[in-house]
């Protein structure tokens, strides 16, 4: 890339995940308990494969509603124009992983990459620590600079928050 050429910017969108509404309730309770616990050989196998039951698991809008409105604020930022590529990753429960979207972007022709969360408040073990720790990993095979975008400064999430107000009142208040 020369030095008057404008760089192109690949945003990763990362959202929590939540299981499916469709997944048995014993896998859920199961995955939980073993979660919470310190875990034998065996039991840290059998967390491994219920967790990838649960990340494989096939997602509709009606079992998985979550997973499609991040999908929806992704396809948003695709119209935007502004980012050659936009990807979506999850924290849990869901694929691809940030670090499968990390790949996929650190391989991909753009030249930069930028990573922003829609979980925006400060003090969420996802937003402060998890997210941080793969990028760290990913910069360690990936050639590419990735910029986090956090923290999310208070005023502009308070002033987004304010204007999302404002609309519902004028909705309500015009009926």
């Amino acid at each position: 890339m020369g030095q008057d050429m404008v760089p192109s910017v690949g945003l990763i969108l990362v959202g929590h995940g939540e299981p499916p509404r469709d997944l048995p309730r014993h896998i859920i309770r199961e995955y939980f308990e073993l979660l919470e616990k310190r875990r034998t050989e065996a039991e840290d196998e059998r967390f491994r494969l219920l967790e990838e039951e649960i990340v494989s698991r096939p997602r509709t809008p009606e079992n998985d509603p979550y997973f499609y409105g991040l999908l929806a604020i992704a396809e948003e930022l695709k119209r935007t124009r502004r980012f050659k590529q936009v990807w979506f990753a999850f924290n849990e429960f869901c694929r691809p992983t940030l670090l499968e979207a990390l790949r996929d972007a650190c391989a991909s022709d753009v030249d930069v990459i930028v990573v922003a969360t829609v979980m925006l408040t400060r003090g969420g073990h996802h937003s402060e620590e998890e997210i941080p720790s793969a990028i760290e990993h990913a910069k360690t095979s990936c050639r590419k600079p990735i910029i986090y975008v956090w923290p999310i400064d208070p005023v502009d999430l308070a002033q987004f928050l304010l204007s999302q107000v404002e609309k519902a009142l004028a909705r309500k208040m015009s009926i």
